[in-house]
């Protein structure tokens, strides 16, 4: 018999837990079904260093610590520093985080395992492990043997509620052929009639929605995580986020079409601030088209629905303190990027496309951080030139970069890295 969640002894669960893009959410309907095997969300976690944090503090956890004891005292500690005021008492909050996220990446890793030998063993069999106040509808499917690409599965692969326990194992012709006559069949049984019902969920919540859900399954839990996973392209926008979802690799996936590329933004040539711009100026500039001053900074919602602070500690770095001192902006090597200071503000405001990519944090071995970039391309009026503008933001600090290109969109292309969350 394969180890219980609680060991997960395959990188198949792990590297499906640690593709997960970390979304800030308000309520646990902002995303739905498939999309959360792309997206780690904590209902409620509505700020990226918040959401950072817990699955952190899951990951450690799980692959390097003690498990959820660990895994609940991180959780208080967590809720603590951030001022997180929550719903349901912690322990039990805490408990349904943890038991969520791992036991659903035990079950996308035993499918990715079971596709992967499929040509061996085509059967899949449920099989119900509950034993304290069994769920009626999970103990009739007991030992139902159906081939692994019966549509049944789409909606009935474990886990199929909160707290649920049940498994799914794959089977060979000849393990199936001997379970059969033990029900008096002589072979694969018929996949149960599906029974459908709407629901109100979130009622309470900032995304109450009604859902369709098969009669048996929890809200929420009509997919199969694995395959949702394995086929990420057949996942909806996500709910809130105007989100694509659409991931990229290096080279694109097979069968993939990529995006296509942005029309650019035709622009004056005067957009492109003199050489001579004293850095103060440029960054009041900048400051101005957000509504912000020198002295009073603002928190700008992105497109994707993300918050950015903007103010002028942007700009400040290491030993500037205070004032208007942006003497590091004005070094030999900063100094040109002013120049590009407008398209940068544009790219905020009114992105082509936003993508989060996620990076280990060198400060803390161990830690991941979300790393935000903005895209924009412009056509330059009258140069015959594009520029394509990238802003990237993390916790740990944000850079900018324009780069001039004759005819072609290229650049803009190798720019695209994560996920696609937000495309114009």
């Amino acid at each position: 018999m394969p180890a219980s969640p609680d060991k997960l002894p395959f990188t198949e669960a792990i590297d499906f837990f640690k593709q997960k893009i970390r979304l800030p959410s308000s309520g646990w309907t902002d995303i739905w079904q498939e999309q959360h095997s792309h997206a780690f969300i904590v209902a409620g976690a509505a700020h990226d260093a918040l959401v950072e944090d817990l699955f952190n503090a899951i990951q450690k956890a799980k692959w390097a610590g003690g498990g959820y004891d660990e895994f609940k005292q991180s959780f208080q500690d967590i809720a603590s520093k951030y001022g997180w005021a929550y719903n349901g008492t912690p322990g039990w909050r805490s408990k349904i985080i943890y038991d969520t996220n791992i036991t659903q990446a035990y079950n996308a890793g035993r499918e990715k395992q079971m596709q992967a030998v499929k040509h061996l063993r085509p059967y899949g069999v449920y099989r119900h492990t509950s034993t304290e106040h069994p769920r009626l509808h999970h103990l009739a499917w007991d030992g139902l043997i159906l081939p692994l690409d019966d549509p049944w599965w789409d909606t009935h692969s474990p886990q199929n509620g909160w707290g649920c326990k049940c498994k799914k194992y794959s089977l060979s012709r000849l393990e199936a052929s001997r379970e059969w006559p033990k029900n008096g069949k002589t072979g694969p049984d018929e996949a149960p009639p599906i029974e459908w019902e709407e629901r109100v969920v979130g009622k309470n919540g900032s995304n109450p929605r009604t859902v369709r859900t098969p009669v048996g399954i929890d809200p929420g839990f009509a997919y199969n995580p694995g395959k949702a996973w394995l086929e990420p392209h057949t996942v909806p926008p996500l709910t809130g986020y105007n989100a694509a979802l659409k991931e990229r690799g290096t080279p694109w996936p097979t069968g993939f079409k990529p995006p296509a590329l942005p029309i650019p933004t035709t622009v004056p040539a005067d957009i492109v601030l003199p050489a001579s711009t004293a850095p103060v100026v440029a960054v009041t500039d900048l400051l101005d088209v957000f509504g912000a001053t020198l002295d009073q900074g603002v928190a700008f919602t992105d497109a994707a629905g993300s918050t950015l602070a903007i103010s002028k500690a942007l700009f400040i770095k290491g030993e500037d303190k205070g004032g208007d001192n942006f003497k590091w902006l004005a070094e030999p090597d900063k100094i040109d990027r002013l120049r590009y200071i407008n398209l940068m503000a544009m790219s905020i405001i009114e992105p082509d496309e936003i993508w989060w990519d996620w990076e280990k944090d060198a400060s803390e071995p161990g830690n991941w951080r979300l790393k935000r970039r903005y895209l924009r391309a412009f056509d330059i009026d009258g140069s015959g030139k594009f520029a394509i503008s990238v802003f990237e933001w993390s916790r740990a600090g944000w850079s900018g970069a324009t780069t001039f290109t004759t005819s072609k969109l290229g650049y803009f292309d190798r720019q695209r890295k994560g996920r696609l969350v937000y495309k114009k």
